[in-house]
């Protein structure tokens, strides 16, 4: 756990040196770490989901899926950690696709997957802080009502909530690129329209299910 741990603290402060570390850990369990941390920093917005559906709370936007409003945060926690593994799934293997489309074709499919999971962390761990932000307040006993009317209000609050969602979106679209596009199998314009499309993706799917 503790190298799980430190694989997702670099991926987040250090993005700079996912590439060295794809290429100095070829077979050395990196994958494994890479999907070890994906279910930890899900099980952290299970952990959020909760605790907000323990507080009473309900969406405060319009939901995509069709589950009960009142129970969602309950489904959310129960299918974030599965919808966040597929996802990651369905995304490597689309990239690889994009890739062989383009002509890479020796590219490790283990590599390109760790390596998405990899960018994905910072966009992971900067958007888990507003929810685990919302998760407290409502623990110390502030309405849903009080919660609104504070993200509405322009104030600290509102600034810090935009700005952590803001940083989540750019910083895991430039981590994504660092890691992919600069791999010896992909030129590095493809490297980067395929991270880019991929991260594009990967946040949407992310984004259909989690309120």
């Amino acid at each position: 756990m503790k190298r799980v741990v430190k694989t997702v603290l670099r991926a987040v402060f250090r993005p700079d040196k996912n590439r060295q570390l794809l290429e100095s850990q070829l077979t050395s369990g990196l994958w494994t770490r890479a999907f070890s941390g994906l279910l930890l920093l899900g099980l952290m917005f299970g952990l959020t989901s909760i605790i907000q559906a323990f507080s009473g709370n309900i969406p405060a936007i319009p939901l995509t899926l069709p589950l009960g409003l009142e129970n969602y945060f309950v489904w959310q926690a129960v299918l974030f950690v599965p919808w966040l593994v597929l996802s990651w799934f369905l995304v490597s293997w689309l990239a690889g696709l994009t890739l062989g489309m383009f002509g890479a074709k020796k590219f490790s499919w283990r590599q390109l997957s760790a390596g998405l999971a990899l960018g994905f962390y910072p966009f992971l761990f900067w958007l888990w802080l507003p929810h685990f932000f919302t998760s407290v307040l409502y623990l110390i006993g502030m309405s849903q009502k009080e919660w609104v009317d504070l993200l509405s209000n322009p104030g600290w609050f509102q600034t810090v909530y935009i700005s952590l969602v803001v940083i989540a979106l750019f910083s895991g679209w430039l981590a994504t690129c660092l890691t992919v596009s600069g791999r010896r199998w992909v030129k590095r314009g493809t490297g980067l329209l395929v991270s880019s499309l991929s991260y594009l993706v990967w946040v949407l799917f992310i984004f259909v299910l989690l309120r």
